[in-house]
């Protein structure tokens, strides 16, 4: 018995999928005298060259070398990413699409008909910058006021002398967006000690 050869399969759209061992027919190799082996289907016993950053892609009579991207812009530039996770190609495109594009506010993805289809969005404006910083400021000026809310419940032990010290902080961090630096340069109001009055 001759061994069996091998065939390299590619996948529906081509790419490289794997290695196989072709299956013997029995009752071929019985009139033919000899071994004789089924093709595998979607399969050619002609080997793909190992070419690093490249996956080997049938064109129905020879290997072709498609490039694998290498950022984000080639990513985007290949084109629509199939979501298939089991094939091989495809999980590679995948795994890529998940390394490159891992900053939200920079591209766009959408899953159209089975498809990743990818684009980088605009870089923001100035003016988008400026009130992106202003709400973070604002958000955090926000939280800190929240951290003293109990302080001015009205029922809270503490003295009024230190009463009137949380109030002028809490109107300093409201006037935070007054400020002539504001946003980019925001002097912070220091938080008063104060004292819980024991009964």
């Amino acid at each position: 018995m001759t061994a069996a050869p091998k065939f390299y399969r590619y996948d529906n759209d081509g790419y490289f999928h794997s290695v196989i061992t072709a299956s013997r027919d029995p009752l071929e190799s019985k009139i033919a005298g000899h071994d004789v082996y089924i093709t595998p289907n979607s399969s050619t016993s002609v080997e793909p060259a190992k070419k690093e950053g490249y996956w080997a892609h049938w064109n129905g009579e020879a290997w072709d070398y498609v490039a694998l991207p290498k950022n984000a812009d080639e990513l985007i530039a290949f084109g629509k990413i199939k979501h298939d996770q089991t094939v091989p190609f495809w999980k590679k495109m995948n795994d890529l699409r998940n390394e490159f594009l891992t900053d939200g506010s920079k591209y766009k993805q959408e899953l159209v008909e089975g498809y990743w289809v990818t684009e980088r969005l605009p870089d923001p404006t100035p003016e988008e910058i400026r009130k992106q910083k202003e709400q973070e400021v604002r958000s955090k000026r926000d939280y800190l006021i929240s951290q003293t809310d109990f302080l001015v419940s009205g029922d809270y032990p503490i003295s009024d002398a230190d009463l009137a010290k949380i109030k002028a902080y809490r109107q300093a961090l409201r006037d935070v967006p007054s400020q002539e630096g504001f946003p980019d340069n925001v002097v912070w109001p220091e938080e008063p000690e104060y004292k819980v009055l024991r009964a």
